[in-house]
């Protein structure tokens, strides 16, 4: 496993007057409360624009859950180093299912605003049968898209997104409007991947095969597999200040569901894999059986993609 810390300045924090605390609540009370709280599919998708290209069905959202317990050491390390308290308003953004708003919720106590802000409605419906079962009673959801949020602007103490850069393109819009909705003194935080330590050991020609295609199907999407190494930059770009980063690449072997990773993409990616002529579709079948049986091989691990967080601190207004 591999790490790393920038550990800049820390500038001095920026105390917020008691009326403008209160003015903040009342904006975010008013926009929330004319939202319709989602109870059944709605679609917002819009014709001919890329959406998130995994999908949203069972087998993806059992995949977040779990992709939820494996960050969650992780997450809850990095909330701590921003120093998320009791009565912090924070959102998570392109949360699907569930994403940190346990963590928050914990940390800000029943007092405080959690917000989860989700695009698919099917993720959405899962959230809220979530939330009841996990009585997590401080938390919202609504929905709407990352790029525009309808928030009102200086909102949040914390606005967080987790994977969802890498899934979006202009990834630098949802930063913008991530940095919009945080108030002066608040975070801004960003948790991606970088493929580039992707990889399986041994090698084998099917890993490299099925992981050159999908990596291109995203990228035809406009999306960026290699977004992690740019967070620090794109938080610098948004005029973010404080900037601190951590990045790791977690290892598994064949008894870990994300060992299989790659080929849970390549089926979720097969018909378009095979009708854009990437491949055949006995071409795709002989891939992922080749790969599925070296990947159960007790001997052979893979080194996931590189995770990157980053976080920094909107400056005070002047």
């Amino acid at each position: 496993m591999q790490s790393g810390m920038n550990h800049s300045a820390v500038s001095k924090e920026v105390v917020e007057a008691p009326v403008a605390r209160q003015a903040r609540y009342d904006g975010v009370q008013r926009e929330i409360s004319r939202r319709r709280w989602v109870t059944r599919a709605v679609d917002l998708r819009e014709p001919g624009k890329p959406d998130y290209v995994l999908g949203a069905s069972t087998a993806e959202r059992e995949r977040l859950l779990k992709q939820c317990e494996l960050f969650r050491p992780e997450a809850a390390e990095m909330l701590d180093r921003i120093g998320v308290g009791r009565d912090w308003w924070t959102i998570d953004v392109g949360c699907g299912p569930l994403g940190i708003l346990d963590l928050l919720a914990e940390r800000t106590g029943a007092g405080a605003e959690v917000i989860g802000l989700e695009r698919d409605p099917n993720m959405l419906e899962f959230g809220h049968e979530l939330m009841a079962e996990r009585k997590l009673e401080s938390v919202r959801l609504i929905q709407g898209d990352a790029r525009q949020t309808g928030l009102p602007a200086s909102s949040f103490d914390l606005a967080h997104a987790r994977l969802l850069l890498v899934n979006v393109p202009e990834p630098e819009g949802v930063v913008a409007e991530l940095a919009r909705i945080t108030r002066p003194g608040g975070f801004v935080a960003s948790e991606e991947v970088d493929w580039i330590s992707w990889v399986c050991d041994p090698m084998h020609p099917s890993w490299a095969r099925l992981f050159e295609i999908n990596a291109e199907i995203w990228r035809k999407r406009g999306m960026d597999v290699n977004i992690g190494r740019r967070l620090p930059r794109l938080l610098k770009d948004a005029g973010l200040t404080d900037i601190q980063w951590r990045a790791q690449a977690p290892v598994f072997g064949h008894a870990d569901s994300y060992q299989y990773l790659l080929l849970a993409f390549s089926e979720i990616n097969r018909q378009e894999m095979i009708d854009k002529g990437y491949v055949s579709e006995a071409e795709y079948n002989e891939l992922t059986t080749s790969l599925r049986g070296h990947l159960e091989d007790p001997g052979t691990f893979v080194t996931w993609s590189l995770f990157y967080q980053a976080w920094g601190r909107k400056p005070a207004a002047h």
